[in-house]
């Protein structure tokens, strides 16, 4: 039994150190040009070690933004606050600029497609949990839930493209006010009708 934490925990520093890795190569250079020998390379990890937990370097971008999310984003509020789940969004990608302004890049649209699929899934799993809770769900409740993830996902797209692109020119704060004060993210009340 004792074996198995340490496994897991080996596994969890192998996969941390190729996380950080790869997002620090991109801080420097396009994804594109990045080899896995570079990053194997700057993680100090064996290629064959890369190759047992990832198929490629897109499997490696895709695992090291769910872990950006589990660490900096709580898409838990998503029912209720969406608008604060974009702050923290925001948040993430200032943390993470160089990173961000490549997977938005309009000339790159397989990782801003990678992007909206992991952001999507995280968005999916909370909304789907939240309604489960409130007893919100129904049979008639999976296309209300996919409508709901498709513009919740492309807006929060949208807003973090323009944000970036412009260099950030106001905080994720001032944005979550601007967002709230127009109503672009209220409250999605109308589940408990449309979904009972």
């Amino acid at each position: 039994m004792e074996s198995k934490p340490k496994e897991d925990l080996r596994v969890r520093r192998t996969h941390k150190l190729l996380y950080n890795a790869l997002l620090e190569l991109m801080e420097n250079q396009s994804f594109e040009n990045i080899t896995v020998k570079q990053i194997c390379d700057l993680a100090m990890v064996h290629r064959t070690t890369f190759y047992t937990h990832f198929n490629d370097k897109y499997d490696l971008l895709s695992n090291a933004l769910r872990q950006i999310a589990e660490e900096e984003l709580d898409f838990s509020s998503t029912l209720h606050s969406p608008a604060e789940s974009l702050k923290e969004i925001l948040s993430a990608a200032r943390k993470n600029k160089n990173v961000f302004k490549q997977l938005l890049s309009e000339e790159r649209d397989s990782l801003r497609n990678l992007l909206r699929r992991e952001m999507g899934a995280g968005i999916h799993k909370h909304l789907t949990e939240d309604l489960l809770k409130e007893n919100l769900l129904s049979e008639d409740s999976s296309t209300d839930i996919q409508i709901i993830i498709e513009a919740y996902t492309g807006a929060m797209i949208g807003v973090l493209s323009w944000w970036i692109e412009n260099n950030m020119p106001i905080d994720q704060e001032d944005i979550y006010k601007r967002l709230i004060e127009m109503e672009i993210f209220p409250e999605w009340n109308f589940l408990k009708t449309s979904t009972k």
